[in-house]
């Protein structure tokens, strides 16, 4: 990677991180309003096969043999999808910008548009949770800014900035040149003392990070070694931050 890019890509970064990262889980309304737009609140819906020819905003068909491989998404289509693939073993909601969220039971997954290909989408943030929602700031986080005018790259990350609550993978669509970040281990088992935030039940459902601009705290070094794919905290941005001149994308929860 060219100086140059590297330094492109730590300025988007901290972009990324400075719009609302601290506050970063929105429903679907706030999300629209800061992340871009184009809003998919009246978006169709179908189950079970690919998604339609008409301009429908949302699909969701169950899971063929690979659960990336999807079928609800066009690549070429003129417009800018991303599928939420269920690969844990519980049901899951997701949520995040400019969609509608939903439900995805084991091996399902879901497509929505966020726009077209060429318009800038700025600052979009996607998460999950299965069971108990452990609230605003105790997500896995999928952050993306797409169609920039930089090179008309893509510019994506997983964040542990402030938390981790699920496993999470990005993949560039047919685009296997482009890098996918994943994590792929649940965080939560190991997460140190005081990162756990818990249930009703006593069960820890997210490993929190208690000061997300301390590089030294524990949950973030213990984040650090887990997984360099994704931000540890918030400067992290030498190996964390992804780009690609793409179009489509999967958000993969347990991959």
């Amino acid at each position: 990677m060219s100086q140059h890019w590297k330094i492109a890509a730590a300025l988007l970064a901290f972009a990324l991180l400075d719009a609302g990262c601290a506050d970063a889980e929105q429903d679907a309304s706030s999300g629209a309003a800061s992340g871009g737009s184009t809003s998919v609140s009246s978006a169709s819906s179908s189950t079970g096969g690919a998604s339609s020819s008409e301009a429908s905003s949302s699909s969701t068909g169950q899971s063929p043999s690979n659960p990336v491989e999807v079928d609800c998404r066009t690549p070429g289509d003129g417009r800018s999808t991303l599928a939420f693939v269920n690969k844990c073993d519980r049901p899951l909601q997701f949520l995040g910008s400019l969609i509608d969220g939903g439900e995805l039971d084991p091996g399902q997954f879901a497509c929505r548009d966020v726009g077209t290909s060429e318009e800038p989408l700025s600052s979009l943030r996607y998460w999950a949770y299965a069971g108990s929602d452990p609230g605003g700031g105790r997500h896995t986080l999928a952050e993306m800014t797409l169609n920039t005018d930089f090179n008309d790259f893509d510019w994506y990350n997983i964040s542990h900035v402030d938390a981790h609550n699920l496993p999470m993978a990005i993949v560039p669509v047919a685009l296997p040149d482009c890098r996918t970040l994943s994590c792929p281990e649940s965080l939560l088992a190991r997460c140190p003392e005081v990162g756990h935030h818990k249930d009703p039940s006593g069960a820890t459902i997210s490993c929190v990070s208690p000061d997300r601009d301390d590089p030294t705290n524990p949950v973030a070094a213990y984040f650090e070694e887990q997984c360099k794919d994704a931000y540890s905290w918030s400067g992290d941005d030498q190996e964390s931050m992804a780009a690609c001149a793409g179009e489509d994308y999967d958000i993969v929860f347990c991959p």
